[in-house]
């Protein structure tokens, strides 16, 4: 297989949440010539590829199918389905976050050495939407291991992944009493209280606490409903949803405690009603599975020092410039603290590329990953191996 060509197939197979079953029967034909033991789909839509080895450790590789939107097509320079090859670059929905990195981890499991450890190729559905849940389900469900690392694609720019912060997702409901907008003394206008929700938290936000390696806590405000929605009646419903991106070790109700903060100031102020709840997702799967979640997905970070030097050590023989690297972004390793696994990334691209137009990858990365790859497997394979011992 040729990597290239790969990805541009891969590209070539449009795949949001919920319409994976193109590519993910793609995906499966390829990791079928790539020489895997056996592949299949489970029963949410994940495609899933033990590779046996001699059972000292188990190790997942992961990345996920879907992808966002292309958005508005006049701003891309090419067709974002096309995996358009130019001055180097394959451009494309998908080439960064993350069919490129799936390409590269395909093609490097041929001709892979026979590995001391267990591994196991997950690529998962829904990822965008709700990060960690399908691949919650093919570790739990479908393959019923508990592995001791999970290695993600997602973009590092060929550096080592070892950690971000978590995100929960939080709806602060206002309510108020309609009236008349020619007599708004008669009421309690709810969307004056979202107003004041908004700039509450953003007030919030920047005295959020931080960390050495992950940077800060951040929460901002992303939508706006309200109800009625008529031009001259106030509005006694509104939700506003909030995005908190959270550092490792927050809990449910420490996230609440700090809404419930936020909406004691706009009933102090505005008289309206407030009260914070973490968003509850629930979407149905490409082959008719109900995924359902609290939208509180964990921060987390590698403390292995021993493991990470062990890679970084080795990978310097094939990429010298190779060094840590923490996601602004989450992904599907905010799982690991409950499966107690130790977590790593590393995949071609810059993350800043990431659901924009124009995303690309460099064709000289998407080659040098491969190495990588099938290097780490075998660094990874090796340190479990000798642990067990």
């Amino acid at each position: 297989m040729d990597v290239v060509k790969l990805l541009k197939e891969l590209v070539s197979v449009k795949s949001l949440p919920g319409g994976e079953e193109s590519l993910a029967n793609t995906v499966k034909e390829y990791l079928g010539y790539a020489g895997v033991d056996k592949v299949f789909i489970d029963s949410v839509g994940n495609v899933i590829a033990p590779v046996r080895g001699g059972g000292l450790g188990v190790v997942v590789v992961e990345g996920h199918l879907d992808t966002v939107d292309a958005g508005d097509l006049s701003q891309w320079v090419v067709d974002p389905f096309s995996g358009a090859e130019i001055e180097g670059r394959v451009y494309g929905r998908g080439t960064v976050d993350m069919k490129g990195a799936i390409a590269s981890q395909i093609k490097s499991l041929e001709d892979l050495r026979s590995l001391e450890s267990d591994l196991y190729v997950v690529y998962t559905v829904h990822e965008e939407i709700i990060e960690g849940v399908a691949l919650r389900h093919a570790l739990r469900d479908s393959l019923r291991i508990r592995p001791d690392v999970i290695v993600t694609g997602e973009a590092t720019s060929l550096k080592l992944g070892l950690g971000h912060r978590g995100r929960a997702v939080v709806d602060l409901e206002i309510s108020g009493v309609s009236a008349h907008a020619s007599m708004p003394s008669e009421g309690i206008n709810s969307l004056e209280g979202a107003a004041l929700a908004v700039l509450r938290v953003a007030d919030m936000s920047s005295k959020l606490p931080s960390h050495e390696l992950l940077g800060s806590e951040s929460a901002t405000a992303t939508l706006i409903d309200c109800q009625p929605k008529i031009q001259p009646q106030i509005p006694d419903k509104c939700l506003v949803t909030v995005d908190h991106r959270l550092l490792p070790g927050r809990s449910e109700a420490d996230i609440i405690r700090i809404y419930e903060d936020v909406c004691s100031q706009v009933k102090n102020l505005r008289n309206a009603g407030c009260k914070p709840l973490l968003r509850e997702e629930e979407t149905r799967s490409w082959k008719g599975y109900i995924l359902r979640t609290k939208e509180l997905f964990p921060g987390w970070i590698n403390e292995d020092a021993s493991l990470t030097k062990t890679l970084i050590g080795s990978l310097k023989k094939v990429y010298n410039n190779i060094s840590r690297h923490y996601w602004r972004f989450s992904t599907d390793l905010v799982i690991v603290s409950e499966f107690n696994a130790r977590g790593i990334g590393l995949g071609p691209g810059e993350e800043t590329l990431a659901h924009k137009p124009n995303e690309y990858v460099e064709i000289a990365e998407l080659r040098k990953a491969v190495d990588m790859y099938r290097l780490m497997f075998q660094e990874l394979s090796s340190y479990l191996s000798s642990r067990v011992r």
